[in-house]
């Protein structure tokens, strides 16, 4: 279990955003998606086959089956606010403008899939404080680093903060770093609040300790406290680029249902550069549906549980 700290303080007296910065969503579930193509504008197979290959060309990500009625409906408000009036117009747009490069990252935003929650895989904590945390290397002044890779709307990294606050108290500083591909994903993150539903699966405790309930405007909301909010950074990372803007080694990696959605070939060209990041007996935690088989030991990884593994230098 989740060790809880000896007390426990109550929320922070209730919060509320300044009216100016609650005009956008302030909390959202997931972000917005399309719901279905307007009249007139078809997307046909051969044009579908294109775009999958564009997706999987800049994100790695893997579209199977037949996807097209996903794609018309999700990249359909992207082709009305170009002003275009065909997929066909899009797809020249995306090979051929010169703002394409930013229109591949709205594109991406949209067909990107941001399923996430507090404290997912809980199984995976439970091993980091029992197991990962204790042998940690010394002395205690090293900053202990972490990475979150498809960090969705935040509630990884959050859940990973609170773990890390609670077990280390003041003894050690640590910092999580927090990336995702989709821009929407990162805004909301960034903001740290949520509707109260999405706060059920927090341990009570932590809840109680670490996050700020809604008022006014707010309600319904919570947000993370700033001392946790602090400890995070997220930023824009796409996974298959070839370089990576990641600050520093990192102890633990978490990469959990990510690459299930890319291929084999995929997977062992990221896993290969998370092992160049992290550090000697570092860690990599990677999702119940996914697997490393095949990859894991050539690029010098032992798994010591199920999806999680040690890297042996």
């Amino acid at each position: 279990m989740i060790p809880l700290g000896a007390t426990h303080r109550a929320a922070t007296v209730g919060w509320a955003l300044p009216e100016a910065t609650t005009r956008r969503a302030d909390v959202v579930a997931r972000p917005s998606r399309g719901s279905g193509g307007p009249p007139g504008l078809a997307l046909t197979d051969a044009e579908a086959h294109e775009l999958v290959g564009l997706i999987y060309e800049h994100s790695g990500i893997v579209l199977t089956g037949d996807k097209k009625s996903l794609i018309a409906s999700r990249l359909h408000k992207r082709v009305k606010a170009l002003g275009l009036r065909s997929f066909r117009g899009y797809l020249d747009y995306l090979r051929h403008a010169r703002e394409s490069d930013a229109e591949i990252v709205a594109m991406i935003d949209e067909i990107s899939t941001n399923k996430t929650e507090f404290f997912r895989e809980h199984q995976h904590f439970d091993f980091l404080v029992s197991e990962v945390l204790p042998n940690l290397p010394r002395p205690d002044w090293t900053i202990l680093n972490f990475w979150c890779a498809g960090c969705s709307t935040g509630e990884e990294p959050y859940s990973l903060a609170m773990v890390l606050a609670e077990y280390f108290g003041s003894t050690r500083n640590f910092n999580i770093y927090a990336t995702d591909l989709c821009t929407q994903a990162l805004w909301t993150a960034r903001r740290a609040v949520y509707a109260n539903d999405l706060g059920r699966s927090i341990p009570f405790g932590l809840r109680q300790k670490y996050t700020l309930t809604g008022r006014g405007s707010q309600a319904g909301r919570f947000r993370i406290v700033p001392e946790l909010r602090e400890r995070v950074t997220f930023e824009y990372i796409n996974l298959i680029a070839p370089d990576w803007p990641v600050p520093g080694a990192m102890n633990v990696v978490f990469c959990r249902n990510v690459m299930i959605y890319f291929d084999l070939k995929t997977r062992g060209r990221v896993v290969g550069k998370f092992r160049r990041h992290l550090k000697p007996d570092g860690h990599l935690f990677i999702g119940h549906a996914e697997t490393l088989n095949g990859i894991d030991r050539a690029l010098g990884f032992v798994q010591i549980r199920p999806t999680v593994y040690a890297l042996q230098r």
